[in-house]
């Protein structure tokens, strides 16, 4: 068997570790199932992680960056305010229809990792991790079209992710898709009254 840079290895497991728990559950997802699912011995899982909670960790991370990323592509450099906010919730929500099982898994890592105070950590990192890249999309946005916002980014962001975590679980339980997009639609028009 050829060797696998240890780089690949580790982005080959975290991308095992979501397939095996948006299929079979979090509960599921040991690190010899993970293993098994990629037809490896468990002994290159922990060479490569040194617990199945930090393996979770990077998975935690990937997910959040993909939402960002969706957002952040959508945003067109030179377009007006209104026009890159929406197309920012676009592209988040796009992300969202196209990877139901990964949304869901983010919420059971986060009340997985709350339940045990040496994993407790790894929810506060997911939460940090998730508003940074809320705060980086708006600073795209401010550079993109040229507005500031009346309100600290910081404070943006915590709205933001409320709205978007709210919408996003409720859509999970119903699947409204119309209702969820009007959803953040209003919030749209909400956050763009407090860009000057």
């Amino acid at each position: 068997m050829p060797r696998v840079p240890a780089d690949e290895r580790r982005a080959d497991l975290v991308q095992a570790a979501i397939q095996v728990a948006t299929r079979e559950g979090l509960a599921a997802t040991t690190t010899r199932r993970i293993a098994q699912e990629l037809g490896i011995s468990v002994g290159i899982v922990h060479y490569c992680f040194r617990s199945k909670e930090e393996l979770l960790h990077e998975v935690i991370r990937v997910i959040a960056e993909a939402q960002v990323v969706a957002a952040r592509a959508a945003i067109v450099p030179g377009g007006d305010v209104a026009t890159s906010v929406r197309n920012a919730f676009l592209g988040f929500w796009q992300l969202v229809e196209a990877t139901p099982q990964a949304q869901l898994l983010t919420y059971e890592l986060t009340t997985w990792a709350l339940r045990n105070a040496e994993t407790e950590p790894l929810a506060k990192e997911q939460r940090a991790s998730q508003l940074a890249g809320i705060e980086a999309i708006l600073a795209d946005i401010s550079a993109a079209t040229g507005c500031e916002w009346k309100v600290a980014t910081d404070q943006l962001a915590r709205m933001t992710l409320a709205i978007t975590d709210g919408v996003t679980l409720g859509w999970l339980a119903d699947r409204d898709t119309a209702s969820a997009v009007q959803s953040l639609e209003a919030f749209a028009d909400q956050l763009l009254a407090l860009a000057v």
